[in-house]
C-alpha cells in the first residue's frame, strides 16, 4: 500500500463507525489529520500514528481529500455549509466523502454549493455495521461526480470491499434509503420466525441454522437473528441511528408520491423503542417489542 503514502486525508466524525474507517486507512499508509473531541479517542488515534486538529475549519490546511462521517443531517450542514464550516476554507479541487447517513435532497444541496467553489461532494453512505467497519469489509454506495470519485476510490478501497458507483449527487443515499428499509423489514421478519420457533418449542438456533443454509441465508438472520436469541442487544448499529434513517426514508418516498405500509409500521415501532428508552442499543431490539404484539 506504499501508493497511498502522498495521500493526506482528513477525517471528522470518528464514532462507532467512523474511528475503525480512519484506523484502516492510518494502516494502510495514510496521512490522517482528525477531528475529535473525546479525550481517549484522539490520545488512541495520536498513538496510532494520526494527526489530531483542533479546529475543523483548519483541516483542509494539510488535505485535499477530507472524510466526514456524522450522526445526522444537519451534523453534516454545520460541518460542511455552516457559518464557520469546510466551505469557507476548502482549497480548489478538494474532495470532501460524506459516509454519513443523511437527506438525498440536503446531500444534493450540499453538493450544488461546494461545486460553485470548486470542490466537490461525494455522497458515500456504508452497510456493514461496525464489524465492517473494523475488518474494512464495508459495502459503499456512491453518487456524485465520477471523476471526483475515480480520484479517491483507490481511498475507499482501504474501508469498504464492495463500492458501487451509483450516480449523480444523492443517488448513493438514496440507495442506502432502500438498504435501510430492507434491513428494517427482515429484522422484523426475523423477530417473526423467531417467535414461530419457541411457539412451536423448537429452537430458534436451530431453525435458524437450517434458514442460513437455504435462499433464506441473509446477513441479518446470521447477525440479528443470533443477537435476538441471545437477547444481546450491545449495538453494532444503535436504534437511535436506524430510526433516524427510516424517517429519512420515509421523506424519500413521500417526494416520491409513495408510502410502504411495512416501512411504516416498523419505523413506529422503532420510535416506541426509542420512548422505552432503547435509542443506544442494536436496532435489532425492536424484538422484544414485536414478540409482545403477536398473537
Amino acid at each position: 500500500m506504499n501508493k497511498n503514502k502522498k495521500h493526506n486525508v482528513g477525517f471528522i466524525g470518528l464514532g462507532i463507525m467512523g474511528k475503525p474507517m480512519a484506523i484502516n486507512l492510518i494502516r494502510a499508509g495514510i496521512n490522517v489529520y482528525f477531528y475529535a473531541r473525546k479525550k481517549n479517542i484522539i490520545k488512541e488515534m495520536e498513538k496510532l500514528g494520526g494527526v489530531f486538529v483542533s479546529k475543523i475549519s483548519d483541516i483542509p490546511k494539510y488535505v485535499d481529500i477530507l472524510m466526514t462521517n456524522l450522526p445526522k443531517t444537519r451534523d453534516v450542514e454545520k460541518v460542511v455549509t455552516g457559518n464557520d464550516g469546510l466551505i469557507l476554507h476548502l482549497h480548489r479541487n478538494t474532495i470532501v466523502i460524506d459516509m454519513s447517513t443523511i437527506s438525498p435532497s440536503k446531500t444534493i444541496e450540499i453538493n450544488n454549493y461546494l461545486k460553485k467553489k470548486g470542490s466537490y461532494f461525494i455522497d458515500a453512505p456504508v452497510s456493514g455495521g461496525e464489524a465492517g467497519a473494523i475488518s474494512g469489509k464495508l459495502s459503499i454506495m456512491v453518487g456524485g461526480d465520477k471523476k471526483a470519485f475515480n480520484r479517491v476510490k483507490n481511498i475507499l478501497s482501504i474501508i469498504g470491499e464492495k463500492i458501487t458507483y451509483i450516480g449523480e449527487s444523492g443517488s448513493g443515499q438514496i440507495t442506502k434509503a432502500c438498504n435501510q428499509i430492507l434491513v428494517a423489514q427482515t429484522i422484523q421478519s426475523v423477530s417473526e420466525i423467531i417467535t414461530i420457533a419457541r411457539k412451536s418449542k423448537i429452537s430458534p438456533a436451530i431453525i435458524r441454522t437450517a434458514l442460513l443454509a437455504g435462499y433464506a441465508n441473509s446477513k441479518i438472520l446470521e447477525i440479528h437473528g443470533k443477537r435476538m436469541i441471545d437477547s444481546n442487544y450491545k449495538p453494532g448499529f444503535k436504534l437511535s441511528l436506524h430510526n433516524k434513517d427510516l424517517k429519512i426514508a420515509k421523506k424519500l418516498l413521500k417526494d416520491l408520491g409513495l408510502s410502504f405500509n411495512g416501512l411504516n409500521k416498523t419505523q413506529k415501532i422503532m420510535s416506541l423503542a426509542e420512548k422505552k428508552g432503547l435509542s443506544e442499543l442494536d436496532s435489532s431490539v425492536i424484538h422484544t417489542i414485536l414478540e409482545k404484539t403477536y398473537k
